[in-house]
């Protein structure tokens, strides 16, 4: 699994929001996409 932070672009503060969302590592964020990610 690969840390959120660990990808461009991704803060902290991002990825906080991401995981209250249930996305937890940069391979959901990947498998999600970004327009289904449109809430951010």
């Amino acid at each position: 699994m690969v840390a959120l932070v660990s990808m461009k672009n991704i803060g902290k503060e991002m990825e906080r929001k991401l995981k209250s969302i249930d996305i937890n590592s940069a391979e959901e964020l990947v498998d999600i996409g970004t327009k289904k990610l449109s809430f951010v």
